[in-house]
């Protein structure tokens, strides 16, 4: 039987502007077993990274998590002290971010960096923390380790910085790794690479994985499910083949139109009309409406529920989706209380 590693429940993340508070994610809730990769997608502004920064307890002021419950492995998350927090980052959650550039600590050569992470940790000696760095540089692809240990970050290519932040995010073989856009700025073999790694250790460590990636072709390789995003809410999740065999939310199927495909001319690729709304300027019912090429009045004036498929291996946040029963009732609420 699966173990739930990550349960994110009713997660909500509001951040006060000089209009007042938005909701930046609003009442997000999925789980992610040991062992098991799931993706995270959505345009950029979709609330991706800020899902990611909560899991991890890095949204500060402005910023906070407003409602809703984080636990990995059992234990709460949401509440906790900032130096217990501290002791889980980096030993039992770890996480890839976007820009390596500055992540990196600039005055520290990147040995001394992936060699404090396991010293803090693991407790390793120096010496045994330093050959662990040589190790890791040489499992994220990088030559000549033994070199490379003792360069700045300037010194490296942006490609090298970002395996460099890679191998301080696994070199504690966390219970979960979280991978915001974790091959940007790789060409194909090492991307490849990198993938493989992260395969291996989620085979043999149990290590979760939540990869948050625009790449939709990263996603039908690494994750067995996935979670779509939209203007901060959830609007599908399920099993990944599904998905891209018949996706059940508009944005989703919006999204799969967006990728070009080898061997099929076209005059000019798809791109999905308009724009996702700003937080805090959403429009009246269903978010995507706008955008949607099959929006209804119902769609327009009331925001569906996240209703559950038919064949019950996920959920899509779309009326076309609800009992014919439940969408009528909505339907003739809001004709009764009005526009």
């Amino acid at each position: 039987m699966s173990r739930k590693l990550l349960e994110v429940e009713g997660l909500t993340t509001r951040f006060s502007t000089a209009g007042g508070e938005v909701d930046v994610i609003e009442n997000v809730t999925f789980s992610i077993d040991a062992g098991e990769t799931v993706g995270l997608v959505g345009e950029s502004g979709s609330g991706k990274s800020v899902t990611a920064l909560s899991i991890l307890g890095l949204i500060k002021p402005p910023g906070r998590i407003a409602s809703g419950s984080i636990r990995l492995d059992g234990t709460e998350l949401v509440g906790m002290p900032d130096r217990a927090l501290r002791s889980i980052r980096g030993k039992d959650i770890s996480m890839i971010f976007q820009e390596p550039m500055t992540s990196l600590n600039p005055v520290l050569t990147v040995g001394e960096q992936i060699a404090e992470v396991v010293r803090l940790h693991q407790g390793l000696n120096r010496r045994d923390a330093w050959l662990r760095a040589i190790d890791m540089l040489r499992q994220v692809g990088i030559p000549s380790p033994e070199e490379r240990v003792r360069q700045y970050p300037h010194q490296l290519s942006g490609g090298m910085r970002q395996r460099v932040m890679i191998a301080i995010a696994l070199a504690c073989r966390p219970k979960l790794l979280i991978a915001d856009e974790p091959t940007t700025a790789l060409d194909v073999t090492i991307q490849a690479q990198i993938l493989e790694l992260m395969r291996q250790l989620n085979r043999e460590y149990g290590m979760g994985i939540l990869l948050v990636t625009h790449d939709l072709g990263v996603v039908a390789q690494m994750c067995s499910r996935v979670i779509v995003l939209y203007a901060g809410q959830i609007v599908e999740q399920g099993p990944t083949e599904e998905m891209f065999r018949s996706p059940k939310h508009p944005y989703t199927e919006a999204l799969l139109k967006s990728i070009p495909v080898i061997g099929e001319r076209a005059s000019r690729l798809y791109s999905i009309p308009g724009s996702i709304p700003a937080p805090g300027q959403q429009p009246q019912g269903c978010r995507f409406h706008p955008r949607c090429a099959y929006a209804v009045d119902l769609c327009r004036r009331t925001e569906p529920g996240l209703f559950r498929l038919p064949d019950g291996t996920g959920t899509a946040k779309c009326w076309k989706h609800a009992d014919p029963d439940e969408a009528a009732d909505a339907d003739g609420r809001k004709e009764a209380n009005g526009p």
